[in-house]
Formats: structure tokens, sequence, C-alpha cells
């Protein structure tokens, strides 16, 4: 028997090839159906990659007889435990087998989990991670194929665990390799977790009584939070409901729930949730953004403007909620706070566009419709909109009466008109300024 037959490719140094026949035949033996055959998998993919680069070495076969293959090698597995090692671990210990390192770790990052108050304490991981097993080289892809493995199963943890383990295990920086050798959708969930682009929070969880099943309430959040991602509304709302009568008091349960109402056209209910995140987490800018829109549609002006003072309590407010703050002022005509905010904020607002406000900003600058003695810029505007209007004035009246001025000087010239025919200069700039003033008139009216 060969490594090679085992990874189903021929000797090759190329270690891009050895990696995507590892991950091909990964799927046909994964480590908690088929852990033998995983072990087995697993030493002839080290195997080939210390030899990858080695022509020499890589076509030499192993010539191990077959019932040696069934012996352990501690060095080569990546998850191992002493106990119930059929539903978590990587390959069965042998009974009175001295545990190795790599078991050891993670039967001790398996408890870690398992005690949910610890698993959301950052510093209980920062310990555990500064153990002598993870500065330790010679388990350096041993401790990462472990990992993945563990979090298959152990999903849940709030971001800043996802930030230790990624400082730790050096998981962003080796993302090209996770995806050449694990499951896409598994290691898109791992760097997800860790930039927190799908973060929910645990912090509602910490001091309270979990009398239910924790691991089974954040396995429905997770699912509910997929289901809204990829618009399965019906599946979303089966996972929120059953999640909110285990546990109510979640800001980020209440918040996919006024998505979902949202999006099925329940817009009471999806206030009343949107309510109950604010009361919970305060400094929730999606919610308080959504909450405030709500708010404007139904014509509750003075409540969003409240919406935004709140939120200046507990953060800066961004510039979506400030823009919609400013049009219900303007619904309610209050046109000089528009602009006293916007004195005290004018470099947020030049450094980055933001549409929405710049149309209503625009609308104010209109003096026909809005008085511009609050607007901090009008005098300054004004200046540059008269220079910009002479020179309007001069195009257009250059526009319009050069063709006749250049042509009355050519008979004038060439035919030597008495001084007398210069009588039809005034005409010609007379009635090109009469065409001017009316055009500039329209387009500046």
């Amino acid at each position: 028997m060969r490594y090679w037959s085992i990874l189903g490719i021929e000797a090759t140094a190329d270690k891009s090839l050895i990696k995507k026949a590892y991950a091909r035949q990964l799927k046909l033996h994964h480590p908690e159906e088929d852990p033998q055959g995983y072990q087995l998998l697993r030493e002839a993919f080290e195997w080939a990659m210390k030899r990858a680069g080695d022509p020499e070495q890589a076509g030499a076969g192993d010539t191990r007889e077959a019932d040696e293959w069934n012996e352990p090698i501690y060095e080569e597995i990546a998850v191992m435990r002493q106990a119930d090692f059929q539903a978590e671990a990587d390959l069965r210990v042998p009974t009175g087998t001295k545990p190795h390192p790599v078991q050891i770790f993670f039967e001790k990052m398996r408890n870690l989990y398992d005690d949910f108050p610890r698993r959301i304490e950052p510093e209980a991981w920062t310990a555990l991670m500064a153990e002598d097993f993870m500065w330790n080289m010679e388990y350096q892809d041993v401790r990462v194929n472990g990992l993945v493995h563990f979090l298959e199963r152990h999903r849940h943890m709030p971001r800043e665990v996802w930030t230790i383990l990624d400082h730790s295990f050096r998981l962003l920086e080796s993302k090209e390799a996770l995806y050449e050798s694990y499951d896409e959708e598994e290691v898109d969930y791992i760097l997800e977790q860790i930039r927190g682009t799908a973060e929910l929070g645990y912090e509602c969880f910490a001091g309270k009584a979990l009398d239910f099943d924790i691991e089974h309430y954040l396995n429905l959040r997770q699912e509910a939070q997929s289901a809204l991602r990829e618009d399965d509304l019906e599946e979303a709302e089966a996972a929120l409901t059953e999640a909110a009568g285990m546990f109510p008091e979640d800001p980020d349960l209440s918040l996919m729930r006024a998505k979902l109402y949202l999006g099925t056209g329940r817009k009471t209910e999806a206030m009343g949730c949107l309510e109950r995140v604010l009361d919970l987490r305060p400094r929730d800018r999606e919610a308080r953004q959504l909450y405030a829109q709500g708010l404007f549609e139904e014509g509750r002006y003075e409540d969003v403007i409240r919406q935004c003072e709140s939120a200046r309590e507990h953060y800066t407010p961004d510039q979506d909620l400030l823009a919609l703050s400013a049009e219900a002022k303007l619904k309610l005509g209050q046109v000089q706070s528009i602009w006293e905010e916007y004195a005290e904020a004018r470099p947020t607002w030049e450094e980055f566009y933001h549409f929405r406000y710049n149309v209503m900003l625009i609308m104010l600058r209109n003096s026909r419709l809005y008085p511009q003695e609050h607007n901090p810029n009008y005098a300054e505007l004004k200046k540059m909109a008269q220079k910009a209007r002479r020179w309007t004035y001069i195009l257009i009246m250059f526009r319009l009466s050069w063709l006749y001025l250049f042509l009355f000087a050519l008979v004038y010239f060439v035919f030597h008109l008495p001084p007398v025919s210069l009588w039809v200069l005034p005409v010609i700039l007379g009635g090109c300024a009469w065409k001017t003033w009316r055009a500039a008139r329209l387009s500046f009216t």
C-alpha cells in the first residue's frame, strides 16, 4: 500500500496538487464518520507534503506491511480524546496509552467551550492560548487542522474569542491554504466570524440563569441569520419563533425578528421589536436607524428628532440618522436648527459625501424656497454665484454675437464702408444683449 494511492494521485512534488487531492479525499473520510480512514489520509498527506520539493523522494513508496497501518501515529492527528472519541474526535486512543499533547490541548479547549459562562470570557481563551503547546513549532500544522475540525462542531463564540483564535492560529493570514484543504463553506464561516461580518452578540447571556439548551438556542439563532441573508423568510420565522420562546432577552434575536416583520409587511410588530432592541441595547445603530425610518414614514417627525438626540447620549450618530433627522426638521420648518447642526458637523459632511443629505442641502440653498440668513455659507456662495453669473453673461453674449461681429468687420474692411455705417454695431450688440439677458434669466430661475 502506498501513500500516493490513498491520496488518489500519482507521485508528485507539487504541493498544490497534494492539497487538492487531500481535500477531495477528506470528503470521503470525514474524521467523525471514518476515524481510521481519516488517520491514514492525514498520515499520507503529511508524508507527501514533507517530500514535496524533493523529486527523488517524491516517488518513493512506503514499504510497510498492511497490518502496520492500524497503529496510531499521534504526531500526525489533529484532535484526540480519551473518552467519547467516536462522536467528537479524529482517532480513538487505545486504552492505557499516554495522552498526546494534541489530545490534552484540545480536550482543554472542548471543556472550556462546554462551560458556557467561561466560553464567553475572552480572558479564559487568552490563558489557554498562552500554553506551551501553542509555541511548539513541531505541532504547527496539526494545531490548525485540529482547530478547523474542532470548529465544525463548536461554532458559537463571541467575536473577541474568534479574534484571539485568529491571533493564535493566524487564520486570516493562511486563508488561501485553508480553502485548499478544507470545506469552503466552513472556511467562509470561520472568516466571517473573525471579521465580524456576521457577528451576533453574547453580552445578553452574561450573569443570566440559562435554564434551557443554550447550544440549541445558538443554533436556531445562527439558522435564522443565514435564512434572512438568503431571503428564506419562512425558515427564518420558524427558527426565530422557537428561539424567542426560549430566551426573548436577546437584542440580536429581536433585531432579526424586526427585519423579518419588515420583510413581510408587519410594520407594527417590527416597530415593537425595534423598541425592545433599543431598550436592551441603546447603542445599536442599525436598530435605531430602522426605528427612526419607521417613525419618519409614519409622519412622526418630532419623534425622529428625539431618536437622534437620544443616540447622541450613547454614541456619535452616523450620517444616515443625521440625514433623517435633518429631513424631519425640514418637514417641521426648523431650517435654522438644520444649518446650526451642519455648521458643527461640516468637516464630516465634506469628507464623506452622503447623497440623501446633500440633496436636502441643495434644496435648502435655494433662496426662492427657503430663507438664507442662517446659512453659514450664504455670503460665500452668493459671491461665487455672482461671479459665475457674470461669466455666464459674458459667455452667452460672446456665443450670440461673435458671428455677427465677424461678418460686419469683414464687410466693413473689405468694402471700405464709411464710418457712418458703424451705427450697425450698437444694434447688433443691443440685440445680442437682449437675447443674453433672456437666456440667462431662464437658466438662473
